[in-house]
């Protein structure tokens, strides 16, 4: 009797476990759409202050959804004239404890062509506030450092 309910709670961590990384990933999903339609307004839905970009050569910090907005106008601005979008390849998700989970994902970004023109990797982390998701820090890097987490 004693192994059914250890059985049990363990398949309910699990599947725990992977309603969190449905839900984390639902949020890379959804913030993608909203910012490839250059959708400023509902940032808050989908990241949490302070706010990192960790570019390169420097962090960008936001401490409100203003600044926000100029991190990734700024970006956008980056970008060639015929990019249309962001598309996932692939995403990684690790939940490391009920507050914080990492993201790593492969994107390709596309142009007005529909052609691929870059492909790139980022790590995402995410804070649970309040039962969501959000995200509070963007790392960029080489797409052969791509890595499934065990």
């Amino acid at each position: 009797m004693k192994k059914i309910y250890f059985l049990l709670f363990i398949n309910s961590i699990i599947l725990s476990n992977e309603i969190e990384r449905n839900k984390v990933l639902n949020v890379m999903v959804d913030h993608n759409y909203d910012l490839s339609d250059q959708q400023y307004n509902d940032l808050g839905t989908y990241f949490c202050f302070p706010f990192t970009f960790n570019g390169e050569s420097e962090t960008k910090i936001a401490e409100n959804e203003r600044e926000l907005k100029k991190i990734f106008k700024k970006i956008r601005k980056g970008l060639p004239r015929d990019h249309s979008r962001k598309d996932w390849k692939k995403m990684n998700v690790k939940i490391l404890n009920d507050k914080i989970a990492i993201v790593n994902a492969m994107y390709s970004s596309i142009n007005d062509k529909d052609e691929n023109y870059f492909t790139g990797t980022a790590m995402y982390l995410f804070r649970r506030i309040d039962n969501s998701w959000k995200i509070f820090s963007i790392t960029p890097f080489k797409p052969y450092n791509y890595f499934v987490f065990e």
